[in-house]
């Protein structure tokens, strides 16, 4: 879908093996180097800027060494009308490109997720023991979950009243929702 080309029972397998080899490289070299960045320094694995740079290197690496099987899944994935020879489609400038900035992207999220993942956990645990001492969190988060669930149902047909109006009728539908 990322190639805007339509997706057909007869094409959704087209790359399947050069995206099935791409994916287990990426897995093999992530394992591989995060246990050579955690025994590195183990004490500053345990920290959240050890934890950070350990996920941001490794998501860097593996990236970058299983990027060439993008490349391949791409090429794979040209239209029959519109196909490239290889020597046209491989374009090192473009690849350097595009294999950097989403490695930058990937590390940094991942980075970011790994800071997180701890506090949630350290939170959700607060709340599951909270609600252990007070059943009634259970009830009081349910009328929470169908209270807005009627306030969504309220406004869209708010909405749609006002959009169907007598002084609406004829009106563009995104002056609808504006006032006159």
């Amino acid at each position: 879908k990322s190639m805007d080309l339509p997706i057909t029972a007869s094409n959704l397998y087209q790359a399947y093996l050069p995206t099935v080899l791409r994916d287990i490289l990426y897995g093999i070299v992530r394992n591989k180097v995060m246990t050579f960045m955690i025994g590195l320094n183990p004490a500053r694995a345990n920290t959240n800027f050890g934890r950070f740079i350990n996920m941001f290197t490794t998501v860097v690496a593996a990236c970058v060494l299983s990027a060439p099987g993008n490349e391949l899944r791409g090429y794979c994935l040209q239209p029959p009308d519109k196909r490239q020879s290889m020597v046209d489609f491989f374009q090192p400038a473009k690849f350097v490109r595009s294999t950097s900035v989403g490695a930058i992207i990937m590390a940094i999220s991942l980075g970011v997720g790994t800071l997180a993942t701890p506090q949630v956990e350290k939170i959700w645990a607060t709340l599951r023991n909270y609600l252990k001492t007070n059943p009634i969190g259970y009830l009081l988060i349910v009328l929470f979950a169908v209270s807005k669930v009627l306030d969504i149902r309220r406004e869209k047909a708010m909405l749609a009243a006002i959009a169907n109006a007598p002084a609406n009728k004829g009106r563009p539908a995104d002056a609808k929702a504006r006032p006159s």
